[in-house]
């Protein structure tokens, strides 16, 4: 999808959304190519503080948008197309933060605008997550799936703002460190540079079968960008941040590399 093109959805989407003033932000591949990365990405995502019924109420019909009908609580999806034919449609997905069984809510998620060129609707603000809630959702996605895209994300995300996420690594949940390192070993220099407990994150996911992971559930999105986890104890003998002899074996074979 041109970028331009999905730049103009996520305008609409951010002029309505103030408008109603609904707190929302955008988040994964199509946040890294508007802060600056080298990504190309297919569809917008968002997490927004309003019920699936709102969100429909508020955006459907309004701006170029068009309700996708399906049984999801947690989730909803939009066509966006400024065209009378609706030709060139972009998908619009968002996560909504009010759905039963929610567990989490947005009350301190930060979000930034971002001035980005659309073809149409030329410069205008969006919102974004704060990088470090868009690395979250990318750790996440990196635990889960096997695509090389996540890995190259929180590598760009890293390299521009290591800072900032080491002051706030308190955010990652172990776990999906674990995940994605057993996926994608040549992350754990990242991770080695933000300060993460890195034996706790390889000992909570020892045991997990990376071929027979749960199937997804209304809320898993909420959990990688909302959850702040519970601080995890090191293995004995393992400090927070030592490297494991396992660990050691697989930078020193080139694989660790961040």
């Amino acid at each position: 999808m041109i970028q331009g093109r999905l730049n103009d959805a996520a305008i609409a989407l951010y002029q309505v959304l103030q408008q109603a003033n609904v707190k929302h932000g955008i988040f994964g591949g199509y946040a890294i190519a508007s802060l600056g990365g080298p990504r190309e990405s297919k569809d917008v995502d968002c997490i927004a503080a309003v019920s699936k019924e709102q969100i429909i109420q508020v955006l459907n019909g309004t701006n170029g948008f068009v309700f996708i009908n399906q049984t999801r609580q947690d989730y909803v999806a939009f066509l966006w197309s400024d065209k009378p034919d609706r030709s060139h449609a972009v998908l619009v997905e968002i996560f909504v933060e009010q759905f039963p069984g929610a567990q989490y809510d947005m009350r301190n998620l930060q979000t930034r605008p971002v001035q980005v060129q659309g073809q149409v609707n030329g410069n205008r603000p969006i919102s974004l997550l704060d990088p470090v809630y868009v690395f979250k959702g990318k750790l996440r996605a990196a635990a889960l799936r096997g695509k090389f895209h996540d890995s190259a994300d929180l590598r760009w995300l890293e390299s521009h703002y290591g800072n900032q996420l080491r002051q706030n690594k308190s955010q990652f949940d172990l776990q999906y460190v674990g995940l994605a390192l057993r996926r994608y070993p040549e992350l754990y220099n990242l991770f080695d540079r933000l300060g993460l407990n890195i034996p706790a994150a390889e000992a909570a996911t020892a045991q997990i079968d990376l071929a027979h992971l749960p199937a997804p559930r209304p809320g898993d999105v909420h959990r990688g960008l909302l959850k702040v986890p519970t601080p995890r104890t090191s293995p004995r003998g393992s400090a927070p941040g030592s490297r494991s002899s396992s660990a050691h074996s697989r930078s020193s074979n080139g694989r660790g590399r961040g």
